[in-house]
């Protein structure tokens, strides 16, 4: 059994926007993320792109989520 580290949404896109940088260059203008928590733990939505390589910025920063949702729970209140 694994166990997932809790971040809150404001470390987790944190997180996500400090390696895709590192990754992929700086963050394009414009663009934004938005964490949530969900039925499932937590997802990202991230605005549509403007041109191609905002579309390429965009998947490679879904693919990156996906990759942290295994390690990283959301920290939030449950009602």
């Amino acid at each position: 059994m694994s166990v997932k580290a809790f971040k809150t949404a404001d470390e987790l896109q944190g997180m996500i926007v400090e390696q895709i940088r590192i990754l992929h260059g700086p963050w394009p203008s414009g663009m934004t993320m938005f964490v949530f928590d969900d039925a499932y733990g937590w997802s990202a939505s991230i605005s549509r792109p403007i041109s191609e390589a905002d579309d390429f910025y965009r998947a490679r920063t879904l693919d990156l989520i996906r990759t942290l949702k295994v390690s990283y729970d959301l920290d939030a209140p449950h009602i």
